[in-house]
């Protein structure tokens, strides 16, 4: 079965969430496998100790070819795409909930961080990734002032 994709102005992320979920609710009530073109957005957990940040997405559905993690010193952006599963032709569509293509979370860590430290993993749909938090002896440094 094919999904009828329908594009709402020029981007709809512009468009206020609430009025996103009508729409979509309201064309899935006449087919259920109608959907709102958009980038859907993963759960994340986002735990902090001392030492450091543990960000926590749920993948389910995603191989780990692809999926892209990037980080800076202040954004975290994880970004993939899921594929669609296929349906037998003779299917018909009920409910049609899971977001399917591009993904993309982007996180504001507002602690300092080793870039260079940073791990991930993942595993059964679940991504950990391990920020360390940069030690408050080393955030700041003395500079010494030469005479010219």
């Amino acid at each position: 079965m094919d999904f009828i994709k329908i594009r709402v102005g020029e981007d709809l992320e512009m468009v206020d969430p609430e009025l996103q979920g009508m729409l979509g609710g309201a064309l899935r009530l006449f087919n259920p496998a109608i959907t709102l073109k958009r980038v859907w957005h993963p759960l994340v957990d986002i735990c902090e100790s001392q030492d450091e940040i543990v960000v926590t997405a749920e993948l389910a559905g995603i191989k780990e070819e692809d999926l892209a993690i990037q980080i800076s010193r202040h954004i975290l952006k994880i970004s993939g795409k899921r594929q669609e599963r296929t349906q037998s032709e003779k299917s018909r569509y009920h409910l049609a909930e899971i977001p399917y293509g591009y993904f993309e979370r982007v996180l504001r860590l507002n602690a300092p961080i080793d870039i260079e430290g940073v791990t991930a993993h993942f595993t059964d749909g679940w991504l950990e990734i391990r920020i360390p938090k940069i030690p408050p002896e080393k955030r700041t440094r003395k500079i010494s002032i030469q005479s010219l």
